[in-house]
């Protein structure tokens, strides 16, 4: 097995309180994600339903990492996405997701930039219009590692990019499923923790590479 650990541009971002699931699932011009964050308590990923005086409302964030996986040219035989848990307050099952984010600027919109192929306003976008990396995944125990195994698609971009990029979300904000009930979250380990041990990384297994170099015996060429 080989690793790669996290860039340190590794993030969240998020929809704020908005008034329907539709504004905070397909929110964009939302600003500067967060990346300097060593654990957050919450912010690795929320899925909420809020209710009060205003009235329900939503509130989702995504986390989004990015590896250099410049040195791979042939897929992996395996693949896993490991995220160290800090807290977890119900917010599972989650999915890893393909990212068209920016990871090289702080200022970069990730939530409208992450779906390929989607227009600006990324209207009514569902599972159907990005590509899962992985199944969903049950969020394990806190201060320990969860295990995302990633898929074919993630293996062979995995050798193809330079630069290997994930979205982290709820499996129901994946498939485009609104809440409605409770305030469900995640705390996670970023790869600015300052112990390595802590750090996010993708865990792969190199692809065989099979050579013919049979030897011959008491031929005569």
């Amino acid at each position: 097995m080989a690793t790669i650990t996290a860039s340190t541009n590794d993030g969240y971002q998020m929809s704020g309180l908005q008034t329907s699931w539709d504004a905070a699932h397909d929110a964009v011009g939302l600003g500067s994600p967060d990346i300097n964050n060593t654990t957050d308590s919450i912010q690795g990923t929320r899925y909420e339903y809020v209710t009060g005086r205003g009235g329900v409302k939503y509130f989702l964030t995504r986390s989004f990492f990015d590896f250099d996986t410049s040195g791979i040219s042939v897929a992996p035989s395996a693949a896993s996405f490991e995220l160290k848990i800090y807290s977890n307050n119900s917010c599972t099952p989650c999915v890893v997701a393909k990212s068209g984010h920016d990871p090289s600027t702080a200022g970069d919109d990730w939530f409208s930039t992450w779906i390929t192929g989607q227009s600006v306003t990324l209207s009514g976008w569902g599972a159907g219009d990005i590509t899962a990396y992985s199944a969903a995944v049950v969020i394990g125990s806190t201060d320990a590692f969860t295990t995302f195994n990633l898929n074919a698609d993630a293996r062979s971009d995995i050798a193809s990019l330079s630069t290997f990029k994930i979205c982290i979300l709820h499996a129901n904000d994946y498939t485009d499923t609104a809440p409605t009930t409770g305030l469900l979250r995640t705390g996670v380990y970023w790869a600015d923790h300052g112990t390595a041990g802590n750090r996010p990384y993708l865990d792969y297994t190199p692809a065989v590479t099979v050579t013919d170099n049979a030897t011959f015996f008491g031929a005569n060429f």
